[in-house]
């Protein structure tokens, strides 16, 4: 016999599910074709990308460009060779790493493969033909995808530093920079090709990663331009949940680079935790200490302590186990 009283909501004996995140398509422009701009952020600041050399990322791998869209035109045989994401960034899977025609028609002057690190003990997933011709080669290793969001940051300065590295050589040429095709901005010497296995998972996870890093790029336009280009690319669940994570992080960083920026303008230290103006110097915390709360004068002394949390649980509404089973 059933019992008076009934659970409120459906058991589940399995960890909760993060909501899904749904990448819609991109929005038409008027002549019915996606509309894909990287659009430079004036409010963007350089100091969160960790990067330290602002003033070339300001010059050669930012501005406002408009990104090709090749899922118009998508064959399946694409999947085998590798796509311009940004003038200076490809995507593609391991076949392209090896194939030296296209190495030297598109000019990359480094590799990158995010690969497994069982793939890297047995040496699988290198491109021999690029050390052959010259070309930089470098691994990000990773265990799983779950480290990915670890090896963004190291992937993002190598991607970076390789960029700068051929900009200053390049400088110290004397070579000009030219201005490539209308919309987009001035080419760089430096081209990297980003590939793994299959070219649709962890380096697309990688390069979208950069994207949101550089360019201050939300999650779902980043996966947008990517995709765009290379429609093959696989995003699954876990992916999207670590990017999104990632997003929060970065997020976060720009936040505090914010933050410091403005207590610096107001007089401050520019450091957290320390007071703006004459008391900047005393190494004060701003922040409200539990002593400071049982020094208030306005605290009721009377079992004064019950009242310090309140606030947090004032006004919320209780969700009950069970509900009462009506008709039986």
């Amino acid at each position: 016999m059933a019992g008076p009283h009934s659970p409120a909501q459906c058991w589940s004996w399995r960890v909760p599910s993060p909501p899904r995140i749904i990448v819609p398509p991109p929005a038409l422009n008027a002549n019915g074709i996606p509309d894909l701009h990287v659009v430079q952020d004036t409010t963007f600041d350089f100091e969160s990308s960790g990067f330290t050399n602002a003033e070339f990322l300001q010059t050669v791998t930012y501005g406002n460009f408009i990104s090709s869209n090749n899922m118009l035109e998508w064959k399946y045989e694409q999947r085998r060779m590798a796509q311009q994401i940004l003038p200076f960034l490809y995507l593609g899977p391991m076949a392209a790493a090896r194939d030296r025609n296209f190495l030297q028609r598109e000019g990359i002057t480094m590799v990158l493969a995010v690969r497994n690190t069982m793939s890297a003990q047995a040496k699988m997933l290198g491109s021999k033909v690029a050390q052959e011709m010259g070309i930089e080669t470098r691994n990000i290793d990773v265990a799983g995808n779950q480290e990915l969001i670890a090896a963004f940051p190291r992937a993002i300065e190598v991607i970076n530093t390789h960029l700068s590295t051929m900009y200053q050589l390049q400088q110290a040429r004397g070579a000009q920079v030219t201005a490539g095709a209308q919309g987009h901005p001035p080419s760089t010497p430096g081209k990297v090709l980003v590939f793994c296995e299959s070219g649709n998972e962890r380096s697309a996870t990688l390069v979208t990663a950069y994207i949101m890093a550089m360019y201050s790029a939300d999650l779902i336009k980043a996966i947008q331009i990517v995709q765009a280009q290379r429609f093959a690319v696989a995003f699954d669940d876990s992916l999207r949940n670590l990017l999104s994570t990632y997003e929060i992080i970065l997020r976060a960083k720009r936040d505090v680079v914010q933050a410091d920026s403005r207590m610096v303008g107001n007089g401050g230290t520019g450091k957290p935790g320390l007071k703006n103006g004459a008391n900047a110097g005393l190494g004060k915390s701003s922040k409200r200490t539990i002593d400071d709360s049982y020094d208030d004068d306005n605290m009721d002394m009377d079992g004064g302590d019950r009242f310090l949390d309140h606030g947090r649980f004032e006004g919320r509404a209780g969700s009950a186990p069970f509900q009462d089973r009506h008709g039986s």
